[in-house]
C-alpha cells in the first residue's frame, strides 16, 4: 500500500471530527476552570488524548471500509468510501490487519493515560471503541439504523470533550455541557450529511438510517435546525455570562454549514453531494476552533 492509498483510506476529512472536540474541551477547561495540574502536564495529557482519538477515528474508517466491502454496500458507490478495496484492489485482509493495529494503539495509550489520570478512562474508552466497532460491524451495524448519528455524536463529541476537560480539571461538572452539547450535535450532523449524500445507495441496500426513516426533505430540514440550534446555544450562554462574547465568532460556521444544506436541497449528483460533505465537515471544524479561540481570548 502506497502512502497516497493509505491517506485516502483514513479519510482525512473525517479526522476533523476527532481533533476538534479535543481542542474545544481543553480550551473550555482552561478558560473556565482552575487547572488541576501544571499547564505543561495538562497539555501533555491533552496530546495523549488527541493521539488516542485520531488513531481510533482512523481505525473506525478502516473498519467501515472493510465491513462496507463485506456487505457489498460500496460495490457501486463512487463516493462515500476511500475505494481502497473496490477501486484500488487492496486486499481486504490487509485493511483488516491495519484496522486491528490502529485499534490496539489507542487501547494501549489509553491504559497509560488511565494510570496517570484516572482508571475511569478505561470503561469510557472501551465504550467509545465499542461504539466505533458496532458503527460499521456486527450483525446490525449502527450506521444502518436511525441511531448512527446519536452514537457517533456521543462517542466522538460528548465523550471526547468530557475526557479532555477532565485531564485539566480532575472533575466532571455540569457546565461542561456548554461545549459538549453542540460538539455532540455537530459530529452527528457530519454523519447525517454523509447519510443524506448516500441516501439512494443506502436505501437500495436496505439501510434504515435516520434520514431514510424520516425522508430526505425532512432530513435536510432537521440538519438546518440543528445548525441553527448550535448558534442559539452559543448566544444563550453568552447572554447568561457563562462564556465569553468572543466565542460568538463561532457563528461564522453558519456559512459553510448552510452551504451544505443548500447543496443537499438543490442537487443530487455525486460531485455536489461530496461537496456538501466537505462543507459540513468544514463548518464543524470552524465552530469548534472559533469557539475555543473565543474562550481563550475571553480568559
Amino acid at each position: 500500500m502506497t502512502f497516497p492509498q493509505f491517506f485516502r483510506l483514513v479519510r482525512p476529512r473525517t479526522l476533523t471530527a476527532a481533533f476538534s472536540p479535543v481542542v474545544l474541551g481543553a480550551a473550555y477547561a482552561y478558560a473556565s476552570h482552575t487547572p488541576a495540574h501544571p499547564i505543561a502536564v495538562c497539555l501533555a495529557y491533552t496530546l495523549m488524548v488527541l493521539a488516542c482519538v485520531i488513531s481510533a477515528q482512523m481505525a473506525a474508517n478502516m473498519w467501515n471500509e472493510y465491513f462496507d466491502f463485506k456487505s457489498g454496500l460500496d460495490l457501486n458507490q463512487a463516493i462515500g468510501n476511500s475505494g481502497s478495496i473496490v477501486r484500488e484492489g487492496i486486499a481486504p485482509s490487509q485493511i483488516k490487519r491495519l484496522a486491528v493495529s490502529f485499534t490496539i494503539f489507542p487501547l494501549c495509550l489509553g491504559l497509560f493515560l488511565s494510570a496517570l489520570v484516572t482508571w475511569w478512562f478505561i470503561p469510557a474508552g472501551i465504550l467509545c471503541i465499542l461504539v466505533s466497532l458496532l458503527y460499521s460491524g456486527g450483525p446490525k451495524p449502527l450506521s444502518r439504523t436511525p441511531f448512527g448519528e446519536v452514537a457517533s455524536g456521543l462517542a466522538m463529541g460528548f465523550a471526547i470533550v468530557m475526557i479532555t476537560a477532565f485531564v485539566w480539571t480532575d472533575a466532571l461538572t455540569w457546565d461542561l455541557l456548554i461545549p459538549a452539547v453542540p460538539s455532540t450535535i455537530l459530529i452527528g450532523t457530519i454523519m447525517m450529511t454523509n447519510n443524506l449524500r448516500d441516501f439512494s445507495n443506502d436505501k437500495v441496500h436496505g439501510r434504515r438510517t435516520l434520514v431514510i426513516c424520516i425522508g430526505k426533505s425532512a432530513g435536510i430540514q432537521l440538519l438546518a435546525i440543528l445548525f441553527a440550534f448550535c448558534n442559539a446555544w452559543l448566544v444563550g450562554f453568552a447572554f447568561a455570562g457563562l462564556i465569553s462574547w468572543w466565542s460568538l465568532a463561532a457563528v461564522v460556521y453558519t456559512v459553510p454549514a448552510m452551504r451544505a444544506v443548500r447543496i443537499l436541497d438543490r442537487y443530487a449528483d455525486a460531485i455536489n453531494m461530496d461537496a456538501a460533505m466537505k462543507f459540513s465537515a468544514m463548518g464543524t471544524t470552524v465552530y469548534h476552533i472559533l469557539f475555543a479561540a473565543g474562550l481563550l481570548i475571553g480568559r
